[in-house]
Formats: C-alpha cells, structure tokens, sequence
C-alpha cells in the first residue's frame, strides 16, 4: 500500500512537471497576440526638402514611399523623377525630397540656384564665374562645371545630384564628397572654384 501511495505521488509531480513546462516553454496562443502587436504597429519616418509640410509622418508598416508624399505634399520645385515612389519605408527613416535644377543654356554665364528659404523654393539668376573668374560651384550649370580641370560630363553631372540632394556647398572642400572627386581631382580644380560671389 505505502508503495502504491509512493508511485501515486511520483505520478502527480511528474504530471505538474510536464504541465509547467508546457506552460512556459510551448508557445500557445502567442501567435494571436504577436499578430495583433504587428497589425497595431505604425511607422515614423521624416520628411524633409521641397515639400510644403515638412516633418514627422505616421504610416503603416507595410508603407510605400508614395504613401509618405501624398501627406506632406511636394512642391511644384520638388524633383520627384528622381525618387522611387515604390520604395518600402522603414521606421526612423528620413526622407528628402530634393529641389529640381533648372537647365541653363551652354553659352550663358547666369546659373539658376534654387535656394531653400524656410520650405519654399526660390529660384534666383546668379552669375556662375565670379569677378576673381572662378565658376561659383553652387550656381553653376553642367557646361560650366565640364570646364574644370579633371571635370567631364558625368562629374558635372553627380555634382549637381549632389547640390540638389544636399544643397549648396559651404566651402570648396565639399567637393570631395561628391562621387568620384578625390583629394587629387579637387587639387587639380581647387584654384577655378569658389563657392562666393
């Protein structure tokens, strides 16, 4: 009898054993919940440049760039060709809408800048060649910018991406961070350029 008492008691401590390691380790139910905390979930990003409404922007998680643009609406300036509406966001993501450059003709020494005052897109006439004679590397168009030393087309070309993308320069240094210009590129531009009048 005293033997058959201490199985039974093996038996319950076996079995509260198993219930509590089912309890903790097996995940039932879990699904329920993790699909309704992703469902409930939202997206921040920040959206900044030719927009009329800069700022944060709430969205679902499965959001598409587009989606971003439609709430803070882009400016007539805003180069959206550039941007890929498709694009899925991520949360903590910035976005920035760049400023379209206007062309300016071949033979012409007036560049167009567009200036961002407070949000809204300004496009000013400013001479390119300063009196010193440099090229003005932030009013400049593509014809003038091919004429500097160690300068083709497509250099031209990434430096105004890269003035649209982040706008002017502050110093003629900046120039390095444009793809393709190395310390030894800009050494070879460095006296023809200003960033001034």
């Amino acid at each position: 009898m005293e033997r058959k008492l201490r199985y039974g008691w093996w038996l319950v401590l076996i079995g509260l054993v198993i219930v509590a390691v089912w309890k903790l380790f097996l995940p039932h139910g879990s699904n329920v919940y993790v699909q309704k905390s992703v469902t409930n979930r939202e997206i921040v990003v920040y959206v900044a440049g030719a927009v009329e409404t800069p700022g944060l922007v709430h969205l679902a998680p499965d959001a598409r760039l587009d989606d971003a643009l439609k709430q803070v609406r882009p400016l007539l300036e805003a180069n959206l060709e550039s941007m890929n509406p498709a694009e899925k966001l991520k949360d903590g993501q910035k976005i920035n809408v760049p400023y379209k450059i206007l062309p300016v003709a071949p033979e012409s020494t007036v560049g167009v800048a567009a200036i961002n005052a407070g949000g809204v897109g300004v496009s000013v006439a400013i001479p390119a060649a300063s009196a010193s004679g440099k090229i003005n590397i932030n009013t400049a168009g593509a014809a003038e910018l091919d004429k500097l030393s160690g300068v083709g087309p497509v250099l031209a070309e990434r430096i105004l991406q890269y003035r649209s993308e982040y706008g002017a320069f502050t110093r003629t240094e900046d120039l390095q961070n444009v793809s393709g210009i190395g310390p030894k590129t800009y050494e070879k531009m460095a006296s023809q350029v200003t960033v001034g009048p």
